[in-house]
C-alpha cells in the first residue's frame, strides 16, 4: 500500500474507533507526542496523558465521515487535509459538526501517526453543545478617524 492510501486508512480506523468508542486503538492513532485542538475550544490535547481525556469531552455518540482528501508527503512527513461531517447518532445521524482537519503526520516503523490534528469547526450543531459550536467571527474593534 502506498504512503496516500495509508494515510486514508489510518484516518479511516480513527474514525472507526471513536465511533465505535474504542480509545485505545483512536490513541495509537496518534504519535506518543502527537496532539489534537478544534479551533473552537481553547484547549490542546498533548501526548497520549492528555488525549486519553478527549473523548469525554465530547458528549455525542457519532459517525464521522471524512473525504476530499488532499495529502502531500515529504518523505518520513506528511500534511493531510480533509472535510469532516460528523453525525449524530441520537439525533437520527442530524449533522452536528462540520469542518476541516487539519493533519501533520509522521511515518514511524513503516506506520503513519498523526503528530498534530486540528479541527477547524466551519458549522456546529443548531442545539445546545459548546462543543460543537463553530468559530466565532473576528470583529473589529478599530475606529476610523476621518
Amino acid at each position: 500500500m502506498d504512503d496516500y492510501e495509508s494515510i486514508r486508512q489510518l484516518t479511516a480506523r480513527y474514525n472507526h474507533a471513536s465511533d465505535n468508542e474504542d480509545w485505545d486503538t483512536w490513541l495509537h492513532c496518534f504519535t506518543e507526542t502527537g496532539s489534537f485542538r478544534r479551533s473552537n475550544d481553547s484547549r490542546s490535547f498533548e501526548g497520549w496523558a492528555e488525549l486519553r481525556d478527549l473523548p469525554g469531552r465530547i458528549p455525542v455518540s457519532a459517525r464521522h465521515i471524512t473525504t476530499d482528501f488532499v495529502i502531500t508527503v515529504d518523505g518520513e512527513k506528511a500534511h493531510q487535509r480533509c472535510y469532516l461531517l460528523f453525525l449524530d447518532r441520537e439525533a437520527d445521524f442530524r449533522v452536528a459538526m462540520f469542518g476541516v482537519y487539519e493533519d501533520d503526520l509522521v511515518k514511524a516503523d513503516g506506520q503513519w501517526l498523526f503528530q498534530t490534528r486540528l479541527l477547524k469547526v466551519d458549522v456546529g450543531s443548531g442545539g445546545d453543545p459548546d462543543w460543537a459550536r463553530p468559530d466565532e467571527p473576528e470583529t473589529s474593534t478599530e475606529s476610523s478617524t476621518s
